[in-house]
């Protein structure tokens, strides 16, 4: 995995992703505990918009350079290789 001493622009773009899913998470929970209005669609746009984040987290993480504009699309997708375990 990279690692800020040996690949600290890679890491650095990689925590990005944690932060942005960090940022966005706390955003939903604003959103959905105190609008009556908050509905299933904004909630799946809202969810796939963290679980994007993440899953580019997750995917980057041997990646030692700037993701592609492919890879930026193809690293949001769920991995096949990440088991959820709770």
């Amino acid at each position: 995995m990279i690692n800020n001493r040996d690949d600290p622009v890679a890491w650095m773009l990689m925590v990005d992703q944690l932060t942005d899913a960090h940022e966005h998470l706390g955003g939903l929970v604003k959103k959905i505990t105190s609008d009556p209005t908050y509905d299933e669609e904004s909630y799946a746009i809202d969810l796939g918009h963290v679980m994007a984040h993440l899953n580019r987290a997750w995917a980057s993480r041997n990646v030692r350079r700037e993701l592609t504009n492919q890879e930026w699309e193809d690293f949001r997708e769920f991995p096949s290789d990440l088991r959820p375990i709770a």
